[in-house]
């Protein structure tokens, strides 16, 4: 089995090992998601191989199994391949989160050179850094392409999800069951470990995390299968703001079995919890207001709704679809 970590700011991961299929509309894109830098996928056929489906990939395109489960196609130029022992080494090392759009620096200064310029969500190692006292508010790091650079302190955050999924991905297993599998667990201590190590145990703390990280996105510009600060999708949205805070959900905009959500009442929602429409998904903030990634022409983006026909902010059209809530608990 082989591995890869994604080797720019944002790679473009296809549900077709093409770029673009005809529809009733015309020509449209196949992208599905988005792997940021540092992030890590299984490699399940490569570049010119056969896929088990017995499609011939062409020579520029890798299928790939990302760490939360989503598979597509991805150009092989955006991906730096690995070895099981290279990737375990990377997973076990101090990885840092980029919380905001930074720059990798080749200097602890701001005249330094730019080595990558980075999204929301992207991965880098912490490396030892022995002139750490004259660094004052920077940071060492390591690229997957061996090069070290320095980013501000402010702009990182820890990484609070695991990736090691990655390696214990097959058929027949689902991914709460592959997840437990690496991290040596059974599948319902999944979310209760996560709430242990991240927020002492407090549902109410991780719920406020869930709505503050889904809150930097605003104003992001909509992009179908987008993830990150470029663009981003509604399960984009709302699976990037739950991967943030230590759980990996299903990434498309619907309830699915083996993955930590299961359906509860409206009557019942808190902040944090998933509202789910046809096709569309959406963070409840609670009373009454959600966050999402809308594709409207009005707004074309990360905005603020109501579910409360009083409030300025109401839509009507996604009260009237809504048909499921999502809670971890």
């Amino acid at each position: 089995m082989k591995f890869a970590m994604f080797a720019r700011p944002v790679v473009t991961i296809y549900d077709l090992p093409e770029t673009t299929r005809e529809s009733d509309a015309g020509v449209v894109s196949t992208i599905g998601d988005e792997g940021l830098y540092g992030q890590v996928c299984q490699v399940r056929t490569e570049p010119g191989g056969v896929t088990a489906d017995g499609i011939t990939l062409p020579e520029t395109m890798a299928e790939v199994v990302t760490f939360y489960g989503y598979h597509g196609y991805v150009f092989a130029s955006e991906l730096y391949f690995c070895g099981e022992k290279e990737l375990r080494g990377y997973l076990s090392a101090e990885l840092v989160l980029a919380g905001r759009a930074t720059d990798v620096l080749t200097l602890p200064k701001v005249q330094g050179v730019r080595l990558a310029e980075l999204e929301r969500g992207a991965v880098l190692r912490r490396l030892p850094d022995p002139e750490a006292e004259d660094h004052t508010g920077w940071a060492k790091v390591g690229l997957v392409d061996g090069r070290s650079g320095y980013v501000r302190d402010v702009a990182l955050e820890p990484v609070r999800f695991s990736m090691t999924a990655v390696f214990t991905q097959e058929a027949g297993r689902t991914f709460d069951e592959a997840l437990a599998k690496a991290e040596g667990c059974k599948p319902e201590e999944l979310v209760p470990r996560a709430m242990d190590r991240w927020f002492g145990g407090s549902e109410e703390a991780f719920r406020n995390a869930l709505a503050e990280q889904a809150k930097k996105y605003l104003g992001t510009e909509y992009r179908w299968g987008g993830k990150s600060g470029r663009g981003i999708d509604c399960s984009g949205l709302v699976s990037s703001a739950y991967m943030q805070c230590g759980v990996l959900i299903y990434r498309d905009a619907k309830l699915v079995e083996g993955w930590p959500m299961h359906k509860i009442p409206l009557e019942q929602a808190k902040r944090g919890d998933a509202l789910y429409f046809p096709v569309h998904i959406a963070l409840y903030l609670g009373e009454g207001r959600y966050i999402h990634s809308t594709g409207a022409a009005r707004s074309g983006g990360v905005v603020l709704n109501s579910l409360d026909p009083a409030d300025p902010l109401y839509r009507e059209d996604l009260v009237k679809s809504l048909y499921a809530v999502g809670s971890l608990f």
